[in-house]
């Protein structure tokens, strides 16, 4: 679940609902080292908790073959901020509190916009930048791997048409999943994406949801042409 550059200007992701394969037990894997579905696995929803709190903070990271996007996230009820190329020079930010805001670090600017989406697009978007770790609700075929070091894994499968197959690491003292290894199964088992959540804290600075004094407020056009230059 990667941002393109116009949803990375708002932070309103258009992503699918996480797509999982199903398995069940007494399986045996076929040539390519796929293990099949079994016929009558059942899905439920997910069987650990991944709601998203009321009040927290963490960072994500998006591990790709061609490199690593990472993310920061905190909310603080009504209050969120989730930022893009997280400590980059380049990086942007989408605030809500009174209004919606995006934030530009590279120049130093800021403008509010007019969503239409607001509170409830906090939660897609939380979903979407943690690859379903946090919010993700589909139903699908949960197979507990084990549990070892304070860690229970999942492996994931359900729909079909969607060749994927992932692997859920729940952090048992925090009580959330914070690794999520997403494998691609045409012509084998790829791994296409991991998502790591890391640095989760339950106490929120309010300084998180304000802009730094030396930034100016533009128009959202300016912007626009800020984030998302034109094709030359």
């Amino acid at each position: 679940m990667q941002l393109s550059n116009i949803s990375k200007l708002f932070i309103i992701p258009a992503f699918c609902a996480l797509s999982l394969l199903g398995c069940g037990a007494n399986r045996s894997a076929d040539s390519t080292g796929v293990t099949p579905v079994a016929a009558d696995a059942v899905k439920t929803e997910p069987p650990y908790q991944n709601a998203e709190p009321e009040t927290y903070e963490f960072l994500v990271e998006q591990l790709r073959a061609n490199g690593t996007e990472k993310y920061h996230v905190a909310r603080k009820g009504d209050k969120w901020r989730v930022d893009n190329a997280y400590g980059d020079a380049s990086q942007t930010s989408s605030l809500h509190t009174d209004k919606d805001y995006v934030i530009s670090a590279a120049t130093k600017s800021y403008a509010d916009f007019d969503s239409g989406h607001g509170y409830d697009d906090r939660a897609a978007t939380v979903e979407a930048v943690t690859g379903g770790l946090i919010g993700g609700r589909a139903e699908a075929v949960y197979e507990k791997i084990g549990s070892e070091n304070g860690m229970t894994k999942y492996r994931v499968t359900g729909i079909a048409g969607k060749p994927t197959e992932s692997i859920i690491t729940v952090d048992d003292k925090l009580g959330l999943p914070v690794v999520k290894e997403l494998y691609r199964l045409e012509g084998g088992r790829t791994l296409d994406v991991t998502y790591k959540i890391s640095g989760y804290k339950t106490d929120v600075d309010d300084a998180q949801f304000n802009f730094p004094k030396d930034y100016k407020k533009v128009p959202l056009e300016d912007m626009r042409k800020t984030l998302v230059p034109p094709k030359q």
